[in-house]
């Protein structure tokens, strides 16, 4: 080949190596355009995906709240039904059961008041403890007593008075509750407003919308579930707008709980787990509604370190003791 043709063959390859340089650079730029739109596609999709679950997530939770109205007002007008069906002579109504804390007076009575006195001193733990484990409501109730313009705390079955004194000590005006005369008068040496009645009796007496929280620690286990549910429809319509109503019980998932501590108690009458408290305050038409799974045994860290351990059976068998029932009443009709 001549040196005149291979120069020209140069000369070619330079030209397609410039032409090919060009499409390359044509080429990116039009991916880079298709990229840039595809992202602007994304960023649209992504916008559209979260209004969209926005908008789910408002129309759900107005469609919870006008549930839970239309829950109070049905919860109302059931009321109002006992307070007709109630006979002239303003015996029990009809509609809902006896009492079952009204009190044996016999000499029965006093030793049962005693024997259970004696059985939470012993079992239950130290007054320190459980004021310590309480803490954890404590900014739930300011909150409400906030809400409610300072309105006070009703505490039911209030037993040795840690709770109130709990309050007491933080400045909420709080009342308790408890048919133990015993214990009573061990909470009223203290200072403590506390009371000798029932749940019913107290909550009948209550004004409307007069209290900020109600609250019972270790009650509705040891009641027929009628009365529980007597309780929480008469809760709200005592509870200010903003008040809250708390539950605290048992927790039988914890399989200890359920298999031996809950039977330590001969008056437990049977336990009450959260889908149920959960369906009861929908009923009656508290709206937010939280659960809370607390207290775990101080075992749990132990087992769930070890290995090999399955962290659902550590959880089982030593996850938390209690369980708690916050229901809210809303602060002005949906």
């Amino acid at each position: 080949m001549s040196k005149l043709k291979r120069v020209g063959n140069y000369i070619a390859a330079i030209f397609k190596l410039g032409r090919t340089e060009r499409m390359a650079k044509e080429t990116y730029r039009n991916m880079q355009t298709i990229e840039d739109r595809f992202a602007g596609w994304e960023t649209r999709e992504r916008q559209l995906r979260n209004g969209v679950k926005q908008m789910v997530q408002s129309e759900t939770q107005a469609l919870m709240a006008r549930n839970a109205e239309l829950a109070r007002n049905f919860t109302e007008l059931s009321r109002r039904l006992d307070q007709i069906l109630r006979t002239p002579a303003g015996e029990q109504p009809i509609s809902t059961p006896a009492d079952p804390s009204d009190r044996d007076e016999s000499g029965i009575g006093a030793v049962m008041d005693s024997f259970y006195h004696r059985l939470e001193n012993k079992y239950r733990g130290t007054t320190s403890d459980i004021r310590n484990r309480l803490r954890i409501y404590l900014p739930d109730v300011e909150s409400a007593v906030i809400r409610t313009g300072g309105k006070p705390v009703m505490d039911i079955g209030c037993g040795r008075g840690e709770w109130l004194s709990l309050l007491n000590d933080t400045g909420i005006t709080a009342l308790g509750i408890d048919t133990n005369p015993v214990q009573i008068a061990d909470v009223q040496e203290k200072g403590l407003d506390a009371r000798q009645g029932n749940a019913r009796s107290a909550l009948t007496d209550a004004e409307d919308n007069s209290m900020a929280c109600i609250t019972a620690h270790h009650l509705i286990e040891h009641l027929p579930f009628e009365e529980v549910l007597w309780i929480t429809r008469e809760a709200m319509r005592v509870l200010a707008p903003g008040g809250v109503l708390l539950f605290e019980t048992p927790n039988v998932r914890n399989v200890l709980v359920g298999a031996t501590s809950f039977h330590n108690d001969p008056t437990h009458l049977h336990p009450m787990t959260d889908p149920v408290l959960t369906v009861l305050f929908e009923t009656v038409g508290f709206h937010p509604i939280e659960t809370r799974h607390l207290h775990p045994h101080e075992k749990l860290a132990e087992f769930m370190a070890k290995p090999g351990f399955d962290p659902e059976l550590a959880n089982l068998m030593f996850g938390a003791q209690d369980l708690a029932i916050l229901g809210h009443k809303p602060l002005q009709e949906a």
